[in-house]
């Protein structure tokens, strides 16, 4: 069950949801009255709800069920500079939460560099990041405060991570290996180019314990997470859970023309029988589900970028059975200024409405872009003029070029002798497959009055004949492949 955000949840009674959840609840999720639905406060308390009513875009609920949950124990208190680029400073926000942080602390150090606070955005990601890691309870985010103003908890120990090697005569640095876990603990990371050595003496005067993260220099965030792996590593799974969020970290730095031929085997083991009947879904291959997603593109600007909630799982278990790929059933969100992005080698972006690109968001789409990535963008209607602006500021150089039927995303594994099919009427015009093509490979392919998410979604939402929505799938399909491909 998805899990909402409601601050002031009480454990009986009726509320009525924000306007933003209650948009998401029933515009995206479609949820009606006499439906369950789970809330979280993000001070542990999680109730079990029923949606009543839906009334001028509110939703009202009552609750059925709750309970209080206590904070996990030992607690880990994260004092830790704040960056100067804001993407891997919200990374870094939304990685600490979902790992179960208890409190987070920006400190200003001697080596801070300019950054800037923006607490009601950290809040949402906050937010967001409770609800994706179904955790019960929010951190505490502190406002930033000088060195030395900082005091860790008094029931904490102190852990202080650094890369001054000359510092270690004085008082040596112990392995992260060798920290107790069973404690509360605070853990201390210093800005880009460390804690000034007078910083670290103080802090080990005053009883921190100096730490090692390994024989790697780390970027600040990177530190972060190899941090807490350890201290919030209290399982196995946890623990490996963790280590895979470091290891996706380093494949960030990868490009991805490198990254996705170390992919491909992995996501399409197709066989030749599978191709001798690439024009039928495969009743005889059980469905499978990956560790690879395929990402939806989260932007700016008030776009339901969220919009077809069922559209990508729907055509991950299409791909999973009709061509043998191992794709998670469960989409992920691939934020477009975020450097999560280029884990996925394949991101669709859809919506209604008005779409904004900043400076910093066009730069890394086009990174993602040109290192190998691609993007399905899908006019769900009323997008066409917010995509070929914002676009620009990606590929100013690049046109929209429509693309000819007998191009390889029409050619294989489903054939599309007319090119894009149409699935929805919006204007009445015919379907257009747009793209932007760099250095002659096909980057970003828009489907212009088309709508291929909505075939994709629930045979219940549109109630569209299914021969209909096999063509759409087979579309997406063929999108799918010719990313892994390229």
């Amino acid at each position: 069950m998805e899990t909402y955000f409601f601050a002031d949840l009480c454990p009986e009674g009726s509320f009525e949801l924000s306007e933003e959840e209650s948009k998401h609840l029933v515009k995206v999720r479609r949820h009606q009255p006499g439906d369950l639905v789970r809330i979280a406060n993000g001070l542990g308390l999680l109730a079990d709800c029923e949606l009543t009513e839906i009334r001028s875009s509110r939703a009202t609920l009552r609750v059925l069920h709750s309970i209080q949950h206590a904070w996990p124990e030992p607690r880990i208190h994260l004092a830790v500079s704040p960056l100067h680029h804001e993407d891997r400073w919200e990374w870094l926000l939304e990685k600490a939460t979902e790992l179960g942080v208890y409190r987070i602390s920006p400190v200003l150090c001697e080596r801070t560099e300019h950054y800037r606070w923006k607490l009601p955005r950290y809040s949402r990601i906050l937010e967001s990041a409770l609800k994706q890691s179904l955790r019960t309870h929010l951190p505490i985010l502190d406002q930033p405060m000088p060195l030395s103003q900082f005091q860790a908890e008094s029931n904490a120990v102190t852990y202080v991570a650094h890369c001054d090697e000359s510092a270690d005569a004085r008082t040596p640095r112990i392995s992260l290996d060798l920290v107790d876990r069973s404690r509360n603990t605070c853990l201390m990371i210093g800005p880009e180019g460390d804690f000034h050595p007078s910083e670290i003496q103080r802090l080990v005067d005053n009883g921190a314990i100096p730490l090692s993260l390994g024989a790697l220099r780390l970027r600040t965030e990177t530190a972060v997470i190899a941090g807490l792996s350890r201290f919030l590593g209290g399982s196995m799974q946890r623990a490996g859970a963790a280590l895979l969020t470091v290891l996706l970290t380093v494949l960030l730095t990868m490009p991805m023309h490198v990254l996705l031929p170390l992919a491909i085997p992995l996501l399409i083991p197709i066989t030749s029988a599978s191709a001798q009947n690439n024009n039928q879904r495969s009743n005889a291959a059980p469905v499978r589900a990956g560790h690879i997603a395929l990402g939806r593109l989260k932007y700016q600007g008030g776009g339901d970028w969220y919009a077809n909630p069922t559209s990508i799982s729907n055509l991950a278990k299409f791909c999973n059975a009709g061509l043998g790929t191992s794709l998670s059933l469960q989409e992920e969100i691939a934020d477009a200024g975020s450097p999560d992005l280029f884990r996925f080698p394949w991101v669709h972006m859809t919506g209604h409405g008005r779409i904004v690109f900043n400076e910093q968001e066009a730069r890394n789409l086009r990174s993602y872009l040109t290192g190998g990535g691609f993007l399905h963008v899908d006019d769900n209607y009323g997008m066409d003029p917010y995509v070929r602006s914002e676009f620009k500021k990606v590929f100013p150089e690049l046109e929209w070029t429509r693309l000819p039927d007998n191009h390889p995303v029409y050619l294989k594994p489903y054939p599309m002798a007319a090119g894009l099919p149409k699935i929805h009427e919006h204007d009445g015009r015919p379907a257009e497959g747009l793209g932007l093509l760099w250095q002659g490979r096909l980057v970003v392919y828009y489907s212009y009055q088309c709508d291929l998410g909505d075939g994709w979604e629930d045979a219940s939402v549109h109630r569209d004949p299914e021969t209909l929505r096999t063509t759409a799938l087979q579309m997406g399909a063929n999108l799918v492949r010719y990313a892994f491909e390229q």
